[in-house]
């Protein structure tokens, strides 16, 4: 049934390409749009462990940045699509809170932030705000669309405060995120063509620049990617491919754990990096 509904979708889209701007506004809109459930019990008081301050987005809305901790040392979680900031419970619970800060926005439209749309530049801006609120990140912790909004932020303003990335279950750059569509609303190449030219009007830089392989090769502090195996959200070989000849880009490819990532080795993975990561050559 779901893919009925989808392949009816993707005809209404292909058929009303000739209108040049509805389209793009239709499917930007479609791509963008989050239908957030209401927070869970025990979210809430996970969150209610920290503080909450509220900041202002260009959209009239406001996103919420948590945190806990009182150390020195300042980290920046940053979730994907559908989560949200109680998904990094574990790295509050098992990190020393008197060594760290632990930040974690919630994107746009999902944990306690406002509104019902969010896009790669909207959380880009969201990020940068928080980074400019906290002063100096780090480390930022970033998971699958965190993990590319974060990446473009660094290729917007290479001198954002950030001292140093762990990449999680990235997809390879916004060329992924149409390709994706393509596939689920079976687009036309004229629908496809009228996306890419909405998404360039929203962007700073142009989208086929918004790539982990740019990323990668232009990052000059630490960074550490993780990625699952097996993972058919955002598969593994083109992010292999894409650090293969990159040895300062430390790696650890994790089996058994799905795309979120959220089992004790990835965990350890991370802890251990954030001990070593001013080492220039550090590898996992």
């Amino acid at each position: 049934m779901e893919k009925l509904v989808l392949k009816c979708i993707g005809f209404y889209i292909n058929a009303t390409t000739i209108f040049t701007k509805y389209n793009q506004e239709l499917q930007f809109k479609l791509l963008c749009k989050v239908k957030k459930p209401p927070l869970k019990p025990a979210t809430k008081a996970f969150f209610e462990k920290g503080t909450t301050i509220l900041l202002p987005t260009s959209r009239g809305t406001n996103v919420a940045l948590h945190h806990w901790g009182t150390g020195d040392k300042k980290l920046l979680f940053l979730h994907g699509w559908t989560s949200n900031s109680k998904q990094w419970q574990p790295y509050v619970e098992q990190l020393d809170l008197q060594e760290y800060t632990i930040y974690a926005l919630d994107a746009p439209a999902h944990g306690a932030s406002e509104g019902n749309h969010l896009n790669v530049e909207l959380y880009r801006e969201t990020i940068q705000s928080a980074v400019y609120h906290i002063g100096e990140v780090d480390c930022a912790i970033c998971h699958s669309l965190g993990s590319l909004s974060t990446s473009y932020q660094y290729l917007l303003n290479s001198k954002t405060p950030i001292g140093a990335y762990v990449i999680m279950g990235t997809p390879t750059g916004i060329d992924a995120i149409l390709q994706y569509s393509k596939e689920m609303l079976f687009l036309s190449k004229k629908a496809l063509k009228n996306l890419r030219n909405k998404i360039d009007t929203v962007l700073k830089i142009p989208f086929e620049e918004v790539t982990l392989q740019r990323f990668f090769e232009k990052v000059d502090v630490p960074c550490l990617v993780i990625h699952e195996e097996s993972d058919s959200v955002t598969p593994l070989a083109p992010i292999k491919d894409a650090i293969k000849h990159l040895p300062h880009i430390g790696r650890k490819y994790i089996q058994g754990q799905n795309h979120m990532l959220k089992g004790q080795e990835t965990i350890d993975s991370i802890k251990e990096f954030l001990k070593y990561k001013t080492v220039n050559n550090y590898v996992l």
